[in-house]
């Protein structure tokens, strides 16, 4: 207690020497903190930490390292004070408390934390949405799309790291995969959903962004809904997907097609009494690509493809109403596959008013007559009467074949 009082009788003696001490002492703080807040700012920083230097360098390395990202921060802190609050408290406490107990998922360097992938997702869309990207529309399609939830029925959203891993630091799946797709290694075993797209991103680029453009990807009907989890067992299909798995949600469609000519295909030799050879086993270059509609496979016996109309992976109904989904078989195709377009028939009819550019190829398709009321069985045939005037005039004055020949 005396020397505390002592000391207040010598500052009251000596105030001008004590506040001219107090001020340096406090400016130096402020410039330390301020130094340090400088510091702390900058990705050598980050980099400070061992367990971090691998990280820096291949930032550093990076495409990402350029005048729109100049540090760490660009992509690992989020907007405003909430953001930043977060990278120095929750990332900060993460990051601190795997140096400290060397607890690394990988046991060789710190990843980012759980939290904190939703800020690092957030600003590669913000980042390239304001234009630096190839692709704007791509930002949009996958901001729409899902994929399923760890436990099933609540699908999640798709985010950029589901795909782009080891982008801009090393990965260890996103490295196999990059060995996997410059086919240095065969992929074997079981995968989920977002190995695949993080893999195929770098095997099959506009598979996976074909996928994001299409409905599939809103619903979260990602890769292993129809392909599997087996890799084995995908390359053995080479990555065939039959009828009958698009029919496991599609069922109403797919027991339309069961019943259509298109699947059941018929006899085209019989070498001996023996032996039948039907256009299902017509596997072959030139034959295929109409006959995959019907083609069956030792895997899959009821055959059948979907993605003959629906080009695989967007899967469009919008391209699968096209004139062309089917004139490209039935009128452009070999010979034994063509339509009758003779004067008198029905296509022919509209072959000759399309010539005289009365009418556009859009207009009046093959899906208009067959396959009714969405059917997918195109042996059943319906002529609309708002088409029977427009062909030929008037109501009733054509009866629509069972055959085009």
């Amino acid at each position: 207690m005396e020397r505390l009082k002592q000391l207040l009788e010598f500052v009251q003696r000596r105030k001008k020497l004590v506040g001219f001490f107090t001020i340096i002492v406090l400016v130096v703080f402020f410039v330390t903190i301020t130094k340090v807040y400088h510091y702390s700012e900058k990705s050598e920083f980050c980099a400070s930490c061992h367990e971090m230097k691998i990280h820096y360098d291949s930032f550093k390395a990076s495409k990402h390292h350029n005048e729109h990202v100049e540090n760490c921060h660009a992509c690992h802190v989020g907007p405003g004070l909430k953001g930043y609050a977060h990278a120095k408290l929750s990332d900060g406490t993460h990051d601190s408390l795997m140096h400290s107990f060397q607890a690394y998922t990988d046991g060789a360097f710190i990843e980012i934390a759980e939290d904190s992938l939703k800020i690092l997702n957030g600003n590669c869309v913000r980042c390239h949405s304001q234009g630096f990207t190839k692709d704007k529309a791509h930002i949009e399609f996958v901001l729409k799309g899902n994929k399923h939830g760890t436990h099933g029925a609540i699908p999640e959203k798709l985010e950029c790291t589901d795909c782009h891993l080891g982008v801009v630091h090393p990965h260890m799946p996103g490295d196999l995969f990059k060995a996997y797709a410059a086919k240095k290694i065969k992929p074997f075993g079981t995968y989920e959903e977002t190995d695949c797209l993080a893999c195929h991103k770098l095997a099959t680029p506009e598979v996976v962004k074909e996928w994001t453009k299409g409905v599939h990807a809103i619903k979260g009907v990602t890769c292993i809904s129809c392909h599997g989890n087996d890799h084995r067992f995908i390359a053995r299909k080479r990555g065939h997907v039959s009828a009958s798995t698009c029919g496991e949600c599609h069922q109403n469609q797919f027991v339309d097609f069961r019943e259509s000519a298109h699947i059941k295909g018929h006899v085209v030799a019989t070498p001996n009494r023996f032996d039948v050879i039907s256009t299902k086993l017509l596997d072959i270059k030139g034959c295929k690509d109409c006959h995959k509609l019907g083609l069956s496979f030792e895997f899959d016996r009821t055959g059948g493809s979907c993605d003959a109309c629906h080009p695989s992976h967007k899967f469009s109904v919008a391209e699968a109403r096209t004139h062309d989904a089917c004139e490209k078989c039935h009128i452009g195709g070999p010979e034994h596959s063509q339509l009758n377009t003779g004067k008198g028939s029905i296509f022919g009819k509209v072959l000759e008013l399309r010539a005289q550019g009365l009418i556009t190829k859009e207009l009046i398709t093959c899906q208009s007559c067959h396959g009714p009321n969405k059917s997918h069985n195109f042996s059943k045939t319906f002529l609309p009467q708002n088409i029977e005037i427009l062909l030929f005039g008037t109501k009733g004055l054509v009866r629509l074949p069972t055959r085009h020949r």
